[in-house]
């Protein structure tokens, strides 16, 4: 029960977040993707699939794409944590990266084949952000920590 209410805090704050600083869904894919990579990939999916559905509401895009496609990020990056070194900074940026390139992708994808529009693969500011990923997962490391005794990763 403390996990739920946990993962209902945390998706609310970002929430909050987004609906504060529009713009703000980098923040998520983040917590999407720390999630994954700490907690295992069926963990991650849940909360990317939870996290893209709010995300998906207040963007105003097609319904179930933002949550497909965090969906898809959380189970790859739940995949990863045996063969990666998740407490590596170069690492953590790497993937965060990776994962809304590929997040984006596939937005677009499902755009494309549900509503025929041809979207544009804007990506350019937040790319800043991924800089900052390591203070993100140490925020969100000491916000575990905050809730719950020891932050293990489960293979």
């Amino acid at each position: 029960m403390k996990k739920i209410f946990f993962y209902f805090v945390s998706i609310s704050v970002i929430i909050f977040s987004g609906i504060l600083f529009s713009n703000t869904s980098l923040l998520g894919l983040i917590f999407i993707i720390f999630i994954g990579l700490y907690r295992g990939s069926a963990t991650g999916s849940t909360i990317g699939f939870f996290l893209g559905l709010t995300d998906g509401i207040f963007a105003s895009s097609t319904f179930g794409v933002l949550s497909f496609s965090y969906a898809v990020v959380g189970y790859v990056t739940g995949r990863l944590p045996g063969r990666i070194d998740e407490e590596n900074p170069l690492a953590q940026i790497i993937i965060v990266f990776i994962g809304v390139i590929f997040s984006k992708l596939i937005s677009i994808i499902l755009e494309m084949i549900f509503t025929g529009n041809k979207g544009i693969l804007g990506i350019g500011w937040e790319f800043i952000f991924v800089i900052f990923v390591p203070l993100f997962f140490t925020i969100f490391k000491k916000w575990w920590l905050l809730w719950f005794e020891k932050l293990t990763v489960e293979r």
